[in-house]
């Protein structure tokens, strides 16, 4: 049996954002969430990459970001516990040039599945928890464990300071261990 090569992970430093931003969006080209925010698979190509790198800029700036070593093969970002996405927080990251980025229609579709879970998190969630933003592997390195990696770092102080930790995902059979719980509208 062939022994899988080691996977060294660290905090995404800010020269990394575009590569993982690049990254995230061939993991996401499929996903059910990102076609549905932009339906039109040439252009989710196109644009998904600005639209991750922004997202990726504020797990960086207001949480933590972990990567692959060198170019990076994905990404985990996440939001420590107590994190709230303030107005000023939000345009220093970029997120008001979404509409540019992404267009004014992608932008309106995004906030509808963010309000929805906005409203679930204040439900279903803990008050305090580790929250998982995104976390996506380029399709050829999937399956191969980086995912696992990129999560092991927060999972471990999760679990050490005995916080609970959040994933909300389209694709339920990639919970990377996480309790899927569906939820209905």
């Amino acid at each position: 049996m062939k022994e899988r090569p080691s996977i060294e992970v660290a905090p995404l430093v800010e020269a990394q954002l575009e590569d993982a931003g690049r990254a995230l969006a061939l993991a996401f080209q499929d996903d059910p969430l990102q076609s549905y925010v932009l339906p039109e698979p040439e252009e989710r190509a196109l644009r998904s990459p600005a639209h991750f790198t922004t997202l990726i800029r504020y797990g960086h700036l207001f949480g933590e970001v972990y990567t692959t070593q060198g170019t990076p093969e994905g990404a985990a970002v996440w939001q420590p516990p107590g994190a709230e996405m303030t107005p000023e927080r939000a345009a220093s990251a970029g997120l008001n040039r979404l509409p540019t980025l992404i267009g004014a229609e992608a932008v309106e579709r995004l906030g509808r599945v963010l309000d929805y879970l906005e409203a679930a998190h204040r439900r279903e969630v803990p008050p305090e928890y580790w929250y998982l933003m995104i976390v996506g592997v380029v399709p050829a390195r999937q399956g191969q464990g980086v995912g696992r990696a990129l999560l092991q770092p927060i999972l471990d102080r999760a679990d050490a300071a005995g916080l609970p930790c959040c994933l909300d995902t389209a694709q339920p059979q990639e919970e990377q261990g996480f309790r899927c719980e569906q939820r209905s509208s």
